[in-house]
């Protein structure tokens, strides 16, 4: 037999498994980019993950698994795949496109200037990338925006604050006025002295001329008092019967 088909034998024996892995690994990725493009963000992922357990250091199917999972707005689990994958490629333009993605999950969990920084690593990869460079200028223009709006909300909040302890002054110093006015009331008061004597009567009657003119009352009183009851004791009282 000849050696050289030997050799070429034995080689496919060794080689087979991976030739059936490699196989493998090209159609669960063919396969989740299939369920990616019909929209299926779920199970386009879990065919990458698949890819994944296969080949664990491809770019590609951790780039792709992270693509899926912003679709699916699973952030942070996107991030992580995008992190890995920028870690296993040496292509610029790969490493690029992996943080361009880690921006984009960023901006939309509202933190523009983090999102700024990695557009700016991804730009210093790719730096005539105009779809980078865009996003890079959106993010600076929403983070001076969030940063104005807080600046917006904590003076408002410090004017409302001061408004309330204005008030609460105000409400002070009027209560502080009116006990002075309490105060100066009462003081004024006791200020006045002793009350007012009555004005004495002039041209007074003499004691011994009212007490006569009293008994003379009393006199008369008593007599009214002694005819009335005369009268009544012989006075008869009147009948309603005839007289035949």
């Amino acid at each position: 037999m000849d050696f050289r088909y030997i050799l070429f034998a034995f080689s496919l024996v060794l080689f087979a498994p991976f030739l059936r892995a490699q196989k493998s690994y090209n159609a669960l990725v063919y396969e989740g980019n299939k369920k990616f493009d019909s929209k299926d963000y779920t199970d386009a992922a879990a065919k990458y993950s698949e890819a994944i357990t296969v080949k664990s250091g491809s770019y590609a199917a951790h780039y792709n698994l992270g693509n899926a999972l912003y679709k699916s707005k699973k952030y942070e689990e996107a991030a992580a795949e995008y992190q890995k994958a920028s870690r296993l490629t040496k292509s610029k333009y790969e490493k690029a496109a992996a943080i361009y993605n880690q921006g984009n999950v960023l901006m939309q969990s509202n933190q523009p200037q983090k999102a700024a920084e990695l557009y700016k690593q991804a730009l210093k990869q790719d730096p005539y990338n105009e779809a980078i460079r865009k996003n890079y200028e959106i993010a600076m223009l929403k983070d001076k925006e969030k940063k104005e709006n807080q600046k917006q909300d904590s003076k408002k909040g410090k004017g409302e604050g001061k408004d309330s302890k204005d008030q609460n002054q105000s409400g002070k110093g009027n209560q502080n006025k009116d006990q002075q006015n309490g105060q100066g009331d009462k003081n004024k008061g006791e200020s006045q002295g002793k009350p007012d004597q009555p004005k004495k009567q002039e041209n007074k009657i003499p004691e011994e001329a009212e007490k006569s003119i009293l008994r003379d009352i009393e006199n008369r009183e008593r007599e009214t008092a002694r005819r009335i009851l005369n009268k009544r004791a012989n006075s008869m009282p009147q009948s309603n019967e005839k007289d035949w």
